[in-house]
């Protein structure tokens, strides 16, 4: 994989049918390693549970966008409604070279998906359990 990983028009437009259009809950991206190109993987409906993005994470590494609702402690409570981009890097038996292919490759995501709110690299599956991706939104 070359420096310089391009990103996909589609990976522009389904982030802003997820932000703006509010038809998904989350998309997922993936390095296409024959186009040295960051493709969209799959998508998640407006309804999907967070268990089921969580399943869709592989043990190779991916990108992902999660509109992520919670509620504070406070009194009266509030509704926190987050873009919360997840690198998500699993501590498998994933090549090297694959796994710093996708570490270049997350700037250039980010630069095309404008109104992220928060980041997250995960390398291990505790770190994208709902409780946590909850503290990182209300923090």
């Amino acid at each position: 994989m070359n420096v310089g990983t391009n990103v996909s028009d589609e990976c522009v437009t389904e982030f802003n049918n997820l932000k703006l259009g509010k038809q998904y809950r989350y998309v997922i991206f993936k390095l296409d390693k024959e186009r040295n190109e960051i493709v969209v993987d799959q998508k998640g409906a407006r309804d999907s549970a967070y268990a089921e993005f969580v399943s869709h994470l592989q043990n190779e590494s991916r990108y992902a966008v999660y509109d992520y609702h919670a509620q504070t402690d406070d009194v009266p409570p509030r509704q926190v409604d987050k873009l919360v981009f997840i690198f998500w890097s699993p501590d498998t038996n994933q090549p090297v070279k694959q796994k710093m292919a996708y570490a270049a490759g997350k700037e250039a995501l980010k630069k095309k998906l404008n109104g992220l709110s928060k980041e997250i690299q995960a390398n291990d599956p505790s770190e994208v359990e709902e409780a946590e991706i909850k503290k990182t939104v209300l923090n």
